[in-house]
């Protein structure tokens, strides 16, 4: 159910209204997630008003806090109340949509993800009048820190999942990417391929290599004080089989300056989940009853989600969202005028119901 803040001015509509507007409900939540909460939910409701027999129950399960990291959400449940999940066998979450590229369509099922560590960076240093500059201070030392952060991207590396992602994804893609998704292991070695990559297709180059953005920043409350402190978060996301500490002894090393701590906020385990599961196929098998061209991929996904919570205890988990989405309104999910088509909507409680009986009804 967790969603981020919008930023109303930057929106054609309210964000914190649903607007339907040319075929689409904009609003925030949308995309992610509350559209996907709602397809559950119809299809929970479906299946119970059906009267059909189940061989196996069917939980609907709705939590907080995914966006800060769900440890008073899914995590809090995991931890303090175990017992919800004895018994339990797979979980429906989200992670994964179909995306329509030109008139090709593909659609990922999550199995694995990017791991998310948050990082603080603290700068110390002496304070004093903002009219005599020093040699060195907070402010600057964190600067630096990030600029060399910035400029010293983690090296490329194709983890065997993202291989044969992409090697699924080259069937639809455009021309221009196809010989590189069935080969991004040569395409890497291209000079400029990087690159020309994350400008057109950041959430593919995404899953490449490891990644930090510089997302937030404080220093002093006023201009002519030099504070004593200046904070930076980073959020960085690893690859599935990177270990966090030695990530964090890397992002200490290019920071190289004893006047700078660096907190992990947050970080969890690299937990997957295999594909070749009764569940798995039953959503492949709906999947291409609706839409008979598309290719059904396992993905691996940039962001994180709660799933993996539910994988440290064993619990087969999916990210699926029965919705084609156009490849450009993947950028508004946690940008600006977030929406979706009312129709794919629509067909998503059919196509979810499908898979809950198809799985779950006798």
């Amino acid at each position: 159910m967790d969603v981020v803040p919008a930023t109303r001015s930057q929106w054609s509509t309210d964000p914190l209204a649903p607007v339907v507007k040319d075929g689409f409900l904009y609003g925030r939540g949308t995309l992610d997630t509350k559209s996907l909460g709602i397809l559950h939910l119809q299809a929970f409701l479906a299946l119970r008003a059906s009267g059909k027999p189940l061989r196996r129950d069917v939980v609907f399960m709705a939590t907080a806090d995914e966006e800060a990291g769900g440890h008073l959400g899914a995590g809090w449940l995991t931890k303090q109340r175990p017992e919800l999940f004895e018994g339990v066998g797979f979980l429906l979450n989200e992670g994964a949509s179909g995306s329509l590229s030109g008139d090709r369509v593909s659609f990922g099922v999550e199995v694995a993800q990017k791991v998310p560590v948050w990082l603080r960076l603290v700068a110390r240093d002496t304070p004093g009048h903002g009219s005599v500059p020093r040699t060195t201070s907070a402010p600057g030392r964190l600067v630096a820190a990030l600029q060399r952060i910035q400029e010293q991207p983690f090296a490329p590396r194709v983890v065997p999942a993202v291989r044969a992602m992409f090697a699924s994804l080259a069937q639809t893609a455009e021309p221009e990417w196809r010989d590189a998704l069935a080969d991004v292991d040569g395409a890497l070695r291209e000079p400029g391929f990087p690159a020309r990559l994350q400008a057109a297709k950041p959430h593919w180059h995404a899953l490449l290599r490891n990644t930090c953005s510089i997302t937030m920043l404080s220093g002093s409350d006023k201009i002519n004080v030099v504070p004593p402190e200046a904070r930076a978060e980073i959020d960085c996301r690893v690859l599935p089989d990177q270990d966090v500490d030695a990530f964090v002894g890397e992002i200490r090393e290019r920071v190289a300056d004893d006047g700078i701590a660096i907190e992990k906020i947050l970080a969890f385990t690299a937990a997957a989940s295999g594909a070749d599961t009764e569940l798995f196929r039953t959503i492949e098998g709906v999947t291409r009853a609706h839409h008979p061209e598309a290719v059904v991929v396992p993905s691996v996904a940039a962001g994180f989600t709660d799933s993996h919570f539910f994988r440290d205890l064993g619990i087969t988990s999916y990210g699926y969202m029965p919705v084609v989405l156009p490849e450009g309104d993947h950028a508004r999910i946690h940008g600006n005028d977030e929406r979706i088509d009312v129709q794919e909507l629509a067909k998503g409680v059919v196509m979810m119901t499908e898979i809950l009986e198809g799985f779950a009804a006798r």
